[in-house]
């Protein structure tokens, strides 16, 4: 079956030739190069604070349902405070609050430390610390991605902007997939002794240190970047107007732009069948990633019978697959195309997943009394789970491009944070559904239901955009920015009047 959609692949080659020489340049840029060291940490570092979590709460019988909740802790305060931090981050100067919620967050991590070191078992007051850390990054979302435009050039924001998103994936990767593993296996379990109570630290628990110390360094790099690359006199004539305004007025109208947007942005996406898709297969990666980490533990438990620190054997085959695949998917577009990649993407996904089950059948037939813990399967397992990392970023990189390209440049802030709501939204009834599933029905009738999820949405992809014009403009965006013209020209008018 031909996919649809690949007259216009020789064209973009040249395009992403072209988004490489812009990405060096905006890097010489001191400042950005800063902020955006500072981006890729902190995420990279929160992601891997929420793999100890998962780790510290995912122990039998309901583990899987567990680490669902602690990853809803890590993701549920972008839903409803988002818009609010926002407001809120508009009104304040926005380099304080990029190192202050970095050191906010730095206090958080050294109480969850402290936490696990009086009461193991307390998982509640963790789900509340990792509840209230997400809750700080809100504001420092919002408050780097309004300072790049005040850092770079208005040729460069394009570039950067792509940097920042490309990064935040790469940092859930890195993070979630890497970092936490890699941590967690470096630092031995000891014991210490303070006054007449002896505290065990657990190879895990340093890994809230490591966040905590890595925070300091975030702090840092903001820190470094001049004050007066922060000047925002435009935006200053702004707050002027609205000085008068409470904290609950803001809020308020916070919410109200945030639905306005959400209703323009989901316009925008339905006139585009191509931006609708991958709006959609981009949700549903970030969904699926999150489902791998909830399920990580739960495999390496039932499936191989290792402890659930051991989660690297899952975690780390992926991320080398999905990084390295990350790195060189130029080439692989340029040889497959985007939309054909995208499909053999959740082909080999499917198949990858529904291969984990059978080679735990494979291993106690073989081997009965070693079952999976034999060399032979576990290595089959490592190969199958760094298939599962490239075809994770064959399905994740193409789309994504797709999505920034698509989307036109009046509404593409309204159209990424329209992709993140779906994402944050979807997340939580799936995490949810599927704990309970894996705890009340059993691992492997969950995996062969995710399998089959995805090559129904695979299926139905391939027939939504058949047909689809990439030429076509986007004709309520269109109307969006006549408006916005129009409002802009009556503005100028008004003040040349009042001269």
């Amino acid at each position: 079956m031909s996919i649809p959609t690949e007259q216009a692949e020789k064209s973009a080659n040249t395009e992403q030739q072209a988004s490489v020489a812009r990405f060096r340049h905006v890097l010489k840029n001191r400042n950005f190069l800063l902020l955006w060291i500072a981006q890729l940490i902190s995420l990279t570092i929160l992601n891997a604070a929420n793999f100890g979590l998962i780790v510290l709460v995912n122990r039998p019988p309901n583990g899987a349902f567990m680490a669902g909740l602690a990853i809803i802790a890590f993701t549920l305060p972008a839903i409803p405070f988002s818009a609010i931090a926002g407001a809120i981050v508009d009104r304040i100067d926005k380099r304080r609050v990029l190192w202050v919620s970095n050191l906010l967050r730095m206090v958080t991590m050294l109480l969850m430390f402290v936490t696990v070191l009086l009461d193991r078992s307390n998982v509640w007051t963790l789900f509340g610390l990792m509840f209230l850390t997400s809750l700080i990054g809100q504001f420092f979302i919002p408050a780097e991605g309004s300072s790049i435009p005040l850092l770079v050039g208005e040729r460069e924001l394009m570039p950067a902007l792509s940097l920042f998103n490309i990064s935040m994936t790469l940092s859930q990767a890195i993070g979630f997939l890497v970092l936490g593993s890699v941590v967690a296996k470096l630092f031995p379990a000891f014991s210490f002794a303070l006054g007449s109570r002896t505290f065990h630290v657990e190879s895990t628990d340093m890994l809230f240190v490591i966040v905590a110390l890595f925070y300091i360094v975030c702090v840092g790099l903001i820190l470094a970047i001049p004050k007066q690359a922060f000047n925002e006199d435009h935006i200053n004539k702004h707050k002027h107007k609205h000085e008068t305004d409470g904290a609950y007025a803001a809020g308020t109208q916070a919410l109200h732009t945030l639905w306005r947007d959400m209703v323009t942005g989901w316009k925008i996406v339905r006139a585009d069948r191509l931006l609708f898709f991958s709006v959609l297969q981009l949700s549903l990666v970030g969904v699926l990633m999150q489902l791998i980490g909830e399920l990580a533990g739960t495999f390496v438990q039932q499936v191989l019978n290792r402890p659930p620190e051991d989660m690297s054997i899952v975690l780390t085959p992926a991320a080398v697959g999905l990084v390295g695949a990350s790195v060189l998917m130029t080439r692989f577009v340029e040889k497959v195309g985007r939309i054909r990649l995208t499909v053999i993407g959740f082909i080999a996904l499917a198949a990858g997943f529904i291969l984990l089950p059978g080679l735990e059948w494979l291993g106690h037939w073989i081997n009965p009394v070693h079952g999976t813990q034999s060399l032979g399967i576990l290595l089959g397992v490592i190969v199958v789970l760094f298939v599962l990392g490239v075809a994770m970023a064959c399905v994740n990189i193409p789309t994504q491009t797709l999505m920034q390209e698509r989307a036109p440049e009046s509404g593409r802030a309204r159209v990424l944070s329209l992709q993140f709501m779906l994402y944050s939204a979807g997340t939580i009834p799936v995490l949810l559904f599927a704990g309970a599933f894996a705890t009340l029905v059993g691992f492997t009738p969950l995996i062969f239901m995710v399998s089959a999820s995805l090559l129904a949405f695979c299926w139905w992809g391939i027939h939504y955009i058949k047909g689809a014009n990439e030429q076509q403009t986007n004709p309520v965006a269109e109307e969006e920015q006549k408006h916005q013209d129009g409002e802009s020209q009556s503005e100028r008018d008004a003040h040349e009047d009042v001269g």
